[in-house]
């Protein structure tokens, strides 16, 4: 059996990342699949095959049917649900093995596992349009840390939203043109691109004078720690959105050892 399953891994993330060494480490074939280049880039010391690009449901359904994929390891961001469910569709309609795999929340009463107390305050919230309700009782300027996708839930529902938020968005030109149509005063939002240590979110606060920062709860490889810790420096408080609830989620990568005896 273990002769001819191939996996497809769907990637991007540091949880792939291991998904990957695991399964190349049982000599597995190894497919992963990524949205960008930066993605891509993460793989450069493995020898698997990758696929480069959004695909929508028709594009993975032809790809999987033409690699002769047999089971699909989804380690994607917790916050790409749409992936997520693209690629339970069509693993449902193929009858192919669907494993989710992804890391817990390691954040606890205001605390990191690995990093102990980092923050004087923390405001642990379902979504965006909470996150907005928690803004309207706080004062003061706001670090919106959330990608440029979420910007609208705040213009809608954040009390002076021109005046008090300030935006970091990925460096591109989509990101961009939405920001000039969301605010008002382009002094109002930055371009970056990541990663971001400590003193650069600490920079970012500083230049916008917050007194709050609104971030997910992405994990180690969406620069939390370093957000957190900046915040507590700065002396800001965090307002933060918890990820989603996902269930029947692989945890443990020896797990698979199954599939491979």
């Amino acid at each position: 059996m273990a002769g001819i399953m191939r996996w497809l891994v769907i990637g991007g993330t540091t949880e792939s990342v291991d998904a990957v060494t695991y399964l190349v480490s049982k000599r597995a074939d190894v497919t992963v699949s990524v949205a960008t280049d930066m993605g891509a880039a993460l793989y450069v010391d493995f020898s698997v095959k990758l696929w480069v690009g959004y695909l929508n449901q028709n594009q993975f359904t032809k790809k999987i049917q033409v690699s002769g994929i047999t089971h699909v390891l989804d380690a994607s961001h917790p916050y790409a649900v749409e992936v997520t469910q693209i690629v339970q569709r069509v693993c449902d309609e193929l009858g192919l093995v669907y494993i989710r795999y992804t890391r817990r929340d390691r954040m606890k009463d205001g605390k990191a596992a690995a990093g102990g107390n980092l923050m004087p305050e923390i405001y642990s919230v379902a979504d965006g349009r909470e996150a907005a309700r928690v803004l309207n009782q706080l004062s003061g300027n706001v670090a919106l840390l959330t990608g440029v996708k979420t910007l609208d839930v705040y213009r809608n529902h954040v009390r002076n939203f021109q005046e008090r938020c300030y935006a970091r968005v990925l460096d591109n030109e989509t990101s961009k043109v939405r920001c000039r149509e969301i605010f008002e005063d382009e002094t109002h939002w930055q371009a970056q691109t990541p990663p971001f240590d400590v003193e650069a979110n600490r920079t970012f606060l500083q230049t916008c004078g917050a007194k709050t920062l609104v971030t997910k709860d992405s994990g180690a490889a969406g620069g939390l720690p370093e957000k957190l810790e900046a915040a507590r420096l700065e002396g800001v408080s965090v307002i933060l959105i918890r990820r989603p609830e996902e269930k029947d989620i692989l945890e443990n990568l020896d797990r698979l050892d199954v599939y491979f005896t």
